[in-house]
């Protein structure tokens, strides 16, 4: 049976944006119903601090299934895959979760997290727990032009998260 650790976030940092760069990272999610989802994101800033505590940053457009959920409930977990899940990282970024649920079509186990109500994914090495703190919805200027020609109804929102504990698993 695998046992939750924490880590530290900065000793994580690098790696989170490695895989950003690198076929993305596992953003989980759930509305106030309980439904979960996942969506692989690609984008991401990572700073110091918000009340002493790290801050991540991601951006999601309305056209995504995922951005309800976080608009319903304004939490996330961040989890990081290694080279083994790649092509689970591939499938959550290409499908979408109104059509299939993506941690059964992906092999993935969403287990409970300790600080927020989005799962956590049990064979990431890296969970990094999150809680909104403010976003700032479109129109603005924090797009590439290329995104900002997008009607505003599809343009990103960026959302502003305090990081509320980082975890992995060993056996």
């Amino acid at each position: 049976m695998k046992e939750r650790r924490q880590l530290d976030f900065w000793d994580c940092a690098e790696e989170i944006l490695s895989r950003m760069r690198n076929g993305g990272v596992l953003c989980t999610v759930v509305d106030n119903a309980g439904k979960q989802n996942i969506i692989t994101l690609g984008w991401g800033l990572l700073g110091p601090h918000y009340y002493e505590k790290p801050i991540l940053v991601i951006a999601i457009t309305p056209l995504r299934y995922s951005w309800r959920f976080l608009e319903e409930v304004p939490e996330f977990v961040i989890a990081v895959p290694d080279d083994s899940l790649q092509e689970a990282a591939a499938l959550c970024g290409s499908e979408s979760g109104r059509d299939m649920d993506k941690f059964a079509a992906a092999g993935l186990t969403p287990v409970p997290s300790l600080h927020v109500r989005a799962p956590s994914i049990l064979e990431c090495p890296i969970n990094v727990e999150c809680r909104l703190y403010t976003k700032v919805a479109p129109p603005h200027m924090l797009l590439t032009a290329t995104h900002r020609q997008r009607p505003v109804a599809q343009q990103h929102t960026i959302y502003f998260a305090e990081v509320l504990g980082t975890y992995g698993w060993q056996e």
